[in-house]
């Protein structure tokens, strides 16, 4: 049987949007526990929310567990509540090792001490003996590229990534069974966060356990063996990572949608709409149809892809091209696909004639990875002399689901063959 590091059972917290009432209830809190006055922690008191309501998980030694959720999930509330920082308002956390944190830029960090006595604390608080550190401290440096006068000086002077840097090395080079990391490999350069992930995929193989919090999907698709996705204080997903990252990536989609609702803003005058001349063609409407033609949102990984546009043609026009780019919603400004009619496939129009039309373009097998995707800015224009008549950007996603099939990385899933062969 594996062994478990962490075991959480039904763990929630609770807190107050008002300071005066927080103060107030701290005081009273307080005062009942003093004189041996039971109360109740389990219900709401005016302008307090939980944070996290009802969670519960394991992690499993040698296994790597990401957290995804929008900002105020409560990510960062159960880390905190982890690393012993928040006691729980109910249920409870079971600890097999030593933890180590890195949940905040320069947390733990006295911004008055130089980098190397701060290297000191920091692993004297992680259980480290002085000759311990003495071992390992050009490891720690050499690992955060800090140069030697940065490391005499006061980290109050430090740079958000030199912090991060610092506390990084610190905290993976004193060897905790267990390590918290939430957010901070959000700042700093390229190199280093690459360098980072190699490191927490090297403590993973020694059989460690990492709880990891990023917003990077494709981190979170290289470190964790499963995930746990956090809405409103409560677990709604826990279990393999793909499925997770789309999961997180349909509550985010919904979440502006009902932002938008709440507004009485139309999904449409969201974004901008540019019209060129006298706007002799007026775009009416995008969708993903199945072959019955109904409109879906939803499509499956390699089925066929239908995409319906209708416009209306208000003067006669010839030789038109439309032009339809496809973005994931996680990077908006990468087009994954750029459909278009024009000279170059042989797809003519001809002559059109006033009236409303539709227009259906099939992509047999898409291959798009699984995810939430966006139509950009659909772009009519004269294939010939490419004159433009209208360009129209319209707020609408649809989601690309796995089911069973096997995944690879990137914006497209590649039907790919590997041979190994062994050579002298």
């Amino acid at each position: 049987m594996s062994e478990v590091l962490i075991k959480v059972d039904h763990l929630s917290k609770k807190f107050c949007r008002s300071l005066k009432r927080s103060m107030y209830y701290g005081v009273t809190d307080a005062l009942k526990t003093m004189v041996g006055i039971n109360y109740s922690t389990d219900t709401l008191r005016p302008s307090e929310f939980w944070s996290l309501n009802g969670i519960s998980f394991e992690l499993i030694k040698g296994e790597t567990l990401g957290i995804l959720g929008a900002n105020g999930s409560g990510k960062s509330t159960l880390l905190r509540l982890l690393a012993g920082i928040f006691p729980p308002d109910h249920g409870k956390i079971e600890l097999n090792g030593n933890i180590g944190a890195l949940i905040a830029v320069g947390a733990g960090f006295h911004p008055h001490m130089t980098g190397y006595e701060n290297i000191y604390l920091n692993g004297t608080i992680l259980g480290l003996t002085k000759d311990r550190i003495d071992e390992i401290i050009d490891e720690i440096t050499d690992f955060s590229e800090i140069p030697e006068d940065a490391l005499n000086a006061p980290v109050a002077t430090y740079s958000s990534g030199m912090k991060v840097r610092l506390g990084f090395s610190v905290a993976m080079h004193c060897e905790p069974d267990i390590l918290l990391v939430d957010e901070v490999l959000s700042v700093g350069d390229i190199g280093f966060k690459n360098k980072a992930v190699r490191k927490m995929n090297e403590f993973r193989e020694k059989a460690n356990g990492l709880i990891f919090i990023s917003h990077d999907l494709e981190q979170m698709r290289m470190i964790c063996d499963r995930v746990i996705v956090l809405d409103k204080g409560m677990c709604v997903f826990e279990g393999d990572t793909e499925k997770g990252c789309i999961a997180y990536e349909q509550i985010i989609h919904k979440s502006k949608m009902e932002l938008q609702e709440k507004s009485k803003i139309k999904i449409e005058q969201s974004y901008s709409k540019v019209s060129f001349k006298d706007s002799n063609i007026n775009l009416l409407d995008i969708d993903i149809v199945d072959l019955n033609n109904r409109n879906i949102t939803d499509v499956g990984l390699n089925d066929n892809l239908i995409i319906e546009v209708r416009f209306k043609l208000n003067n006669p026009i010839k030789d038109l091209s439309i032009y339809v780019p496809i973005a994931k919603e996680s990077n908006p400004f990468f087009w994954c696909i750029d459909l278009a009619n024009d000279i170059n496939n042989n797809t003519n129009f001809g002559r059109l004639e006033p009236g409303n039309y539709s227009v259906k373009v099939t992509l047999d097998k898409h291959n798009l990875s699984p995810g939430v995707y966006l139509f950009g800015t659909i772009t009519f224009r004269n294939n010939k002399t490419y004159e433009t008549y209208n360009k129209t950007r319209i707020a609408k996603m649809f989601t690309v689901n796995s089911g069973n099939k096997k995944l690879n990385r990137g914006v497209v899933n590649v039907n790919d063959q590997w041979c190994l062969t062994k050579i002298k």
